[in-house]
């Protein structure tokens, strides 16, 4: 064993491995600064949110003047694919594959999460003026020719064309953005 190879205390892999969950967290950190970024042009950032009567979070809630944007983010390799499994005549609802891993179950979470996000803004004037929409960022993902796409209601993307479908322009103005975004933070307190 050379010296490249011995190994460090702490350092250990996935599941109870530093290394990996730090790795994890240096990437989710990424994002939210790039996040943070476009936040100077009228996108607020809500990380971390905490869902009423659960341990579960939501990772990031981006408020826009395209709307609310419940976004997460994977660190999957391979090649961005759909699979749309059962017999010709009775196909199911697509799933979403990165390389090997069926990544449909983030998409059937981010799916409830805008629904928490939705039931949050019920009651206020413009609750439901306001479009909630997931986003899924896949940041280590291959593309081939793809562009992003939309699957069971979710955008999948990278980093940067997620960027620029915040930026868009939408349907609230800046007070608005400021309104939702202090609603949100209200109802979903952060950890």
């Amino acid at each position: 064993m050379t010296d490249d190879e011995t190994p460090v205390p702490g350092l250990r892999g996935p599941t109870g491995r530093p290394r990996a969950r730090r790795a994890e967290g240096d990437r989710r950190s990424r994002l939210r600064a790039t996040l943070e970024v476009i936040g100077g042009e009228g996108v607020i950032v809500l990380n971390d949110r905490r869902i009423p009567g659960s341990e579960a979070t939501i990772p990031i809630i981006a408020v826009a003047p395209a709307g609310v944007f419940v976004i997460d983010a994977q660190h999957h390799k391979g090649l961005v694919h759909t699979k749309r499994p059962g017999p010709i005549g009775q196909l199911d609802l697509p799933e979403l594959h990165v390389g090997r891993r069926n990544c449909t179950p983030s998409l059937d979470t981010l799916c409830q999460q805008v629904e928490i996000v939705r039931a949050t803004l019920d009651g206020s004037p413009w609750g439901s003026d306001v479009p909630v929409a997931a986003m899924l960022c896949l940041t280590r993902a291959e593309w081939g020719l793809a562009s992003s796409a939309r699957v069971r209601d979710v955008w999948v993307g990278w980093p940067r064309l997620m960027a620029g479908a915040l930026r868009s322009p939408g349907v609230m103005d800046t007070p608005r953005v400021h309104e939702v975004a202090g609603a949100i933070d209200a109802r979903l307190p952060a950890l």
